[in-house]
């Protein structure tokens, strides 16, 4: 009896707990069905359909919209190209600075880690000011350069990587090191595969967040060549309730389509990285 007691006490947890998960999964993917459907919805049932998803009448004509005022592949690919390129860079400083932290200790390693914690602090309207004025010097203003530039190095992306490695054992780059084999090829060789899951996850994560980025592209970029995907809302939204809210609708659903693809392809590796915890000696 007591056994089969535990068992209905621990199936009721259970049971509790996946209530609570679909609970937050259903308030997480709400807006995103809210938005998709919504792209399918004449102006007025937007607003008449009150929470109901599925449009009373199935239109096309916002996606029509879209593509017909606006250039979305050069859009497509100028977000592209700036959220490649940041990810690219923000990854490459992130690696190197901390495997310096962690494989190429010394006497301000500790001082240099901390002085990047606190950097993640900082909010992005007390850097906005500098970064343009020196952007405007460098005659760098309305070019996709200029997006990138300030964004060369992430606090956050060295923290999370410098944590992935500290699970590798130092014993591996120790041998290497007696050995003379070089720190670049202990990296690519040694730590790197060991550190995959969080590079990869952490690689997705920088990318999408410079892929939708707002504000910092509204200030820089002025012509419409290039601007970029998550900017072209701008060109529907309007004062006194004169936003086309399907057209944005549909907008945002265009837009959010390569980094879902994204992360569908990559959904095991992230995940392995929260589940996982390393190689430790």
């Amino acid at each position: 009896m007591k056994i089969n007691a535990r068992k209905i006490k621990r199936g009721t947890k259970q049971t509790f707990w996946h209530l609570v998960i679909i609970l937050t999964v259903c308030i997480f993917l709400y807006p995103l069905l809210y938005m998709f459907f919504s792209s399918f919805k004449e102006l007025k049932d937007i607003f008449t359909a009150g929470v109901k998803l599925l449009p009373k009448k199935w239109i096309d004509t916002n996606y029509k919209n879209v593509v017909g005022k606006l250039d979305v592949p050069r859009l497509l690919l100028n977000s592209f190209i700036v959220a490649g390129l940041t990810m690219t860079v923000k990854m490459l400083t992130s690696i190197l600075a901390a495997y310096g932290l962690v494989f190429i200790p010394n006497k301000h390693s500790g001082r240099l880690f901390y002085f990047f914690v606190v950097t993640m602090f900082v909010p992005f309207s007390v850097i906005m000011l500098p970064n343009y004025l020196t952007l405007s010097k460098l005659n760098l203003i309305n070019t996709l350069v200029g997006v990138v530039l300030p964004q060369l190095a992430d606090a956050t992306a060295i923290f999370r990587i410098r944590q992935a490695m500290r699970c590798v054992p130092k014993s591996l780059i120790e041998a290497a090191r007696l050995d003379k084999v070089p720190h670049m090829t202990c990296l690519r060789k040694i730590v790197l595969p060991l550190v995959r899951p969080a590079v990869v996850s952490m690689a997705i994560f920088l990318f999408v967040n410079s892929w939708n980025e707002y504000f910092w592209p509204l200030l820089i970029l002025r012509s419409n060549e290039l601007q970029t995907i998550t900017l072209a809302t701008k060109y529907y939204s309007g004062t006194e309730g004169s936003t086309g809210w399907g057209n944005v609708m549909a907008l945002a659903s265009i837009s959010i389509a390569l980094p879902l693809v994204l992360y569908l392809f990559a959904q095991r590796t992230i995940i392995s990285t929260f589940m996982s915890s390393g190689i430790k000696e």
